[in-house]
């Protein structure tokens, strides 16, 4: 499938929640995400169904711990890696907690 592209990879809001992954096929296909983080660790394996054209991919990040990590996506026989970088969060629930324990 050489016409399918893996376009960009980013982070939907500021609170770091999901990604999304752009994409294109050319007919429906599967799409494979592996998540790996600076030490080859995997964190997330995911598969999805395409449907022909235009496709936004959308996975849940909010439980990764703050790091650089590294998507390989792949379509068919092509890959391709996107990095990804989660900033430390803040911990409004923690501040929340206290709150309401006064």
């Amino acid at each position: 499938m050489t016409e399918a592209k893996i376009g960009k990879l980013s982070l939907d809001n500021p609170q770091q929640e999901k990604a999304t992954l752009h994409c294109y096929c050319p007919q429906a296909c599967t799409l494979t995400i592996d998540l790996l983080d600076s030490l080859g660790r995997s964190f997330l394996h995911r598969q999805y169904s395409l449907r022909k054209g235009d496709n936004e991919i959308s996975f849940n990040i909010s439980r990764l711990p703050a790091g650089e990590y590294n998507a390989w996506a792949s379509i068919g026989s092509q890959t391709a890696i996107r990095p990804l970088a989660i900033q430390p969060r803040k911990n409004l629930q923690g501040l929340l907690q206290r709150w309401f324990l006064w």
